[in-house]
Order: C-alpha cells, then sequence, then structure tokens
C-alpha cells in the first residue's frame, strides 16, 4: 500500500484535540457499540442476519425477498432499527421479529483471526463503567459476548429490547434514549464518552456533549470519514488504538497534576 493510500485511509488525527485528550482522561461511563465496533461483523455476521431478515420480511407480509430487502433497508433508514418500522407499519411484534432473525449459531460468523485477549485487554483499559448499547436484540447480544470472551467486562447491556423510554421505543440514534442513559447510569453527558461506527449516532451523542469516538476501522469507504469528522472529537481504528490514547492521555494528567504540586 503507498503512503498517499496509507494516509486517506487513516481516520482524521484532526479530530482529536488537546482538549479530547483530556477529557479521555476523565470519562467515568462508557457507552460502547457493539457491531463494528467490537469486532467486525460487516465479513459476514451482517450478511447472515440481513438474509434472515429479508426472508422474514417476505414471507411475513407476502411479498418477494426482493421487496422485502427493500422494506428492510427503507425501516432501517428511517427509524434506525427495522423492527420498529415493522411494528409499526405491520403490526409484527418485536420480538416475532428477533427471535426469527438473530437466533441462529452466531459461532460461524465471527471472524476466524478475531483475538479475544487483544479486545478483552481494550475493554479493560476503559477505566469507569462500560455499558454495551446496541440496536441489536437480547437475545443476539446474550449468544454473542460468550463467543467474543467479554460477557464479563460490561456493568451493563442494553439491547433492542431494553429501548424502551416514556411508553415509546427509542433506538440509536434517538436523543431521549441517550440523555436517559446518562440519567441511568449517574452520569452527566460531559462526563460519557461514546463509542461507535455509526456518523449517524455520533451527531447525536455529541449534540448532547458527549465526548465521541468514532472506531472507524472497519469502515473502509471514504465517504462515511467525510460525513463523521464533524461529529467526532477522537476519530481511532480500533478500541486497541482508543486503549492506548486512553492509557497516555491518563498518564500526561497524572504528569500535570504532579507538575501542580
Amino acid at each position: 500500500m503507498t503512503d498517499s493510500k496509507k494516509r486517506r485511509n487513516k481516520p482524521n488525527e484532526h479530530a482529536d484535540d488537546g482538549q479530547s485528550r483530556a477529557r479521555l482522561s476523565r470519562v467515568k461511563v462508557w457507552l460502547i457499540d457493539c457491531d463494528d465496533t467490537l469486532y467486525e461483523s460487516s465479513r459476514g455476521m451482517f450478511a447472515a442476519i440481513h438474509l434472515r431478515m429479508e426472508s422474514f420480511i417476505a414471507q411475513k407480509l407476502g411479498v418477494s425477498i426482493e421487496e422485502g430487502r427493500r422494506l428492510q433497508h427503507a425501516y432501517w433508514a428511517q427509524y434506525g432499527a427495522t423492527f420498529l418500522g415493522l411494528e409499526k407499519h405491520h403490526g409484527i411484534a418485536p420480538k416475532e421479529f428477533f427471535d426469527a432473525t438473530h437466533r441462529f449459531d452466531l459461532s460461524e460468523e465471527v471472524p476466524e483471526d478475531f483475538c479475544r485477549t487483544k479486545l478483552r485487554d481494550s475493554l479493560k483499559a476503559l477505566k469507569g463503567k462500560r455499558v454495551l448499547v446496541t440496536n441489536g436484540p437480547e437475545c443476539y447480544i446474550q449468544a454473542l459476548l460468550p463467543l467474543l470472551g467479554i460477557a464479563d467486562l460490561f456493568d451493563a447491556v442494553v439491547s433492542a429490547d431494553d429501548m424502551r423510554v416514556l411508553g415509546a421505543w427509542r433506538c440509536k440514534p434517538d436523543e431521549t434514549l441517550f440523555a436517559s442513559l446518562a440519567a441511568r447510569f449517574k452520569a452527566r453527558p460531559e462526563q460519557c464518552a461514546f463509542i461507535e461506527d455509526s456518523p449517524v449516532n455520533l451527531k447525536t451523542a455529541k449534540k448532547l456533549g458527549m465526548l465521541t469516538v468514532w472506531c472507524a476501522g472497519y469502515r473502509k469507504r471514504e465517504p462515511h470519514r467525510v460525513h463523521a469528522h464533524a461529529w467526532a472529537d477522537v476519530a481511532v481504528d480500533s478500541l486497541f488504538e482508543l486503549a492506548r490514547r486512553v492509557c497516555n492521555a491518563r498518564s500526561q494528567a497524572c504528569l500535570t497534576q504532579e507538575r501542580c504540586k
């Protein structure tokens, strides 16, 4: 790979200024996305789930697979989660949809080169409360986390099943959901860091005052990078890189305190 290509594929370093580095050392609650943040789900898992979604929608609504695919993408784009559109427009219960599309042998879709030790060490470096926040259903997360070897590293898991706020479904990137997460874990938004691969979700977190971390390594297409930078305080390729920056930020904070004594 040429140097110019490496530069294009590297997250924008200007998205991580001194103020953001200082905030990294003071995070109280880490709100962490799942897919394409903890591991590269776009390499196989997404395709397996989407095929099941398309088939379920086609069979349930009596339409073609192509129409099922169109509806799946349309509802995801409009509501942030396919199940919200299916419930709203077709009266399909979320649990029925979750069971049909996310209950299968996930082990076949975890990348063979996935390193559990590296992920565990990266998460452990994020001191404070670690909360997994995902639009995926509970049945999926309960099966996935043990496969990734990190089921014991989260203080809480907020899945799609838990995203009813003020009597309504509110999935990422809903602002009310994000604000409720900070309150639930007894933190102000500015004490929270939101780690995501999705620029849309980062936008909401940034608006509330959260520290936004764009985990961009699994998003290879340049257009995503262009749209994300305005909403990313910190841009990293992986949680491993984030862990390194957090450790450096804490070391710098300790040195600064020593100089002030």
